[in-house]
């Protein structure tokens, strides 16, 4: 498509965001207004003494545990691909109270990454019967295939800003959670069911966008997504 550059030349303007970063935020403010809560009804001094027996709110907790598995992810997700591509983390879609917790650009494509911090084995189930097959996600033994909706939005909504000029990509990727020693990738309707290693691995793959294209992209998405601010609220934490 066009000339090569130097490798990691940095776009012009890209911010390429803090993983977690509007997860952490989400849990300050709960955590703070549980503690401004449990005052009111206890006092300053033993509302301390409350919060040590019975622990935080798990409602609250659960965002912590998200903004640290999106953390983990980012971080391994850009140290993987390193000079060979760009990836932008906690992504607000203008509008909406939803994020993407990852895009990734480099040579395979775009790839739209949504985090989930989860316990438990992740498993495919067919749930069809003996003529109609219908795939599930199944983690610790729950049904948790209405995630899949979730990540193909994101993937619109990307998909609006790349047109055709890349190949995209949907991923759900899981963190903490178990496959067994025979675990794999698996896909349902067109989402990738992953984890951090293995996805770190695909996105070192070879493709046909050049870093010129990579940094042109990059800079498109950017600016269609802002990272992280203040201003922007999200409407469920990564691990819900």
């Amino acid at each position: 498509m066009s000339a090569t550059r130097p490798e990691g030349a940095e776009p012009a303007g890209v911010d390429r965001g803090r993983p977690g970063a509007s997860a952490r935020a989400e849990y300050e403010r709960r955590r703070a207004t549980d503690d401004r809560r449990r005052e009111e009804v206890f006092g300053r001094y033993v509302a301390p003494m409350v919060k040590a027996l019975t622990g935080e709110k798990e409602t609250t907790a659960a965002w912590a545990r998200g903004s640290r598995g999106e953390e983990r992810v980012g971080q391994r997700l850009s140290l993987a691909v390193g000079l060979n591509g760009i990836v932008l983390h906690d992504r607000a879609i203008p509008g909406m109270r939803s994020n993407i917790d990852h895009i990734a650009i480099v040579p395979s494509g775009v790839w739209v990454i949504d985090t989930k911090e989860y316990h438990g084995r992740v498993q495919q189930r067919d749930l069809g019967g003996w003529f109609v097959s219908r795939p599930a996600l199944f983690v610790n033994g729950q049904n948790r295939t209405s995630l899949i909706p979730g990540v193909l939005r994101q993937l619109e909504h990307v998909q609006r800003v790349v047109r055709d000029e890349a190949p995209l990509h949907a991923t759900l990727c899981f963190n903490d959670a178990e496959w067994g020693l025979l675990g794999r990738p698996f896909t349902i309707e067109g989402v990738s069911v992953t984890w951090a290693r293995r996805l770190a691995d695909s996105l070192t793959e070879g493709g046909t966008l050049e870093h010129d294209d990579i940094r042109t992209l990059a800079a498109r998405l950017a600016a269609a997504f802002p990272p992280y601010s203040s201003s922007h609220r999200i409407s469920g934490p990564a691990g819900a």
